[in-house]
């Protein structure tokens, strides 16, 4: 496998890139889109929705080298998740289009892992054991115009349940349940870079 290039970050909301931004000291380019050419980080709001999350997603591919990686971070539901628990994904399917997609990772990591649907709205009721985002199809659509399966992965931070529904979210909860994952998504990133 050739060296990574440069990891591509997709999130959806400002309060999801905060801690990401400051942890990295992301530099600001243009409205919605942050770098560090030293870390070799470039970070993209896309704003919410798969379709916004595959058009940034693109944005990125065609600014980047050609072996970067893609990675996607943001919320997600969960009917049993603890509030704030960091899942890797294991499988995306779009609730749409009945399409999956498979992400490979070349090493083990301690991350727990699980599939996950994509939604149109958000969900209130949890009818699997899937994870629930509205995002992920459209970046994994996306970053596999461009990649294999191993260079794209989702990493999501439970942010309702069955205990705790989505109207009980807010700007400061995703803020802090991010931050406070941001030291294992770097070892993961860091991990990726060494690819």
């Amino acid at each position: 496998m050739n060296k990574v290039e440069e990891i591509n970050i997709v999130v959806a909301m400002k309060r999801e890139a905060n801690p990401l931004i400051n942890y990295w000291n992301l530099k600001k380019n243009s409205n919605n889109f942050y770098f560090n050419k030293k870390k070799k980080i470039n970070l993209i709001i896309s704003g919410i929705g798969k379709k916004k999350a595959e058009i940034a997603t693109k944005f990125l591919a065609e600014k980047s080298k050609k072996n970067s990686f893609f990675l996607n971070i943001g919320i997600a539901g969960h009917k049993n998740y603890k509030l704030g628990e960091i899942i890797l994904v294991s499988k995306v399917t779009d609730s749409a289009k009945k399409y999956n997609w498979y992400p490979s990772l070349l090493w083990k990591t301690k991350i727990k892992k699980a599939p996950l649907i994509t939604v149109r709205f958000p969900k209130i009721r949890y009818t699997t054991n899937y994870l629930y985002d509205m995002e992920a199809s459209g970046f994994f659509k996306s970053a596999r115009n461009y990649v294999g399966p191993e260079k794209v992965q989702c990493i999501k931070i439970i942010s309702d349940n069955k205990h705790s529904s989505i109207f009980n979210i807010s700007s400061k909860k995703i803020e802090n349940w991010i931050y406070s994952k941001t030291k294992i998504i770097d070892e993961f990133v860091k991990e990726f870079l060494k690819a």
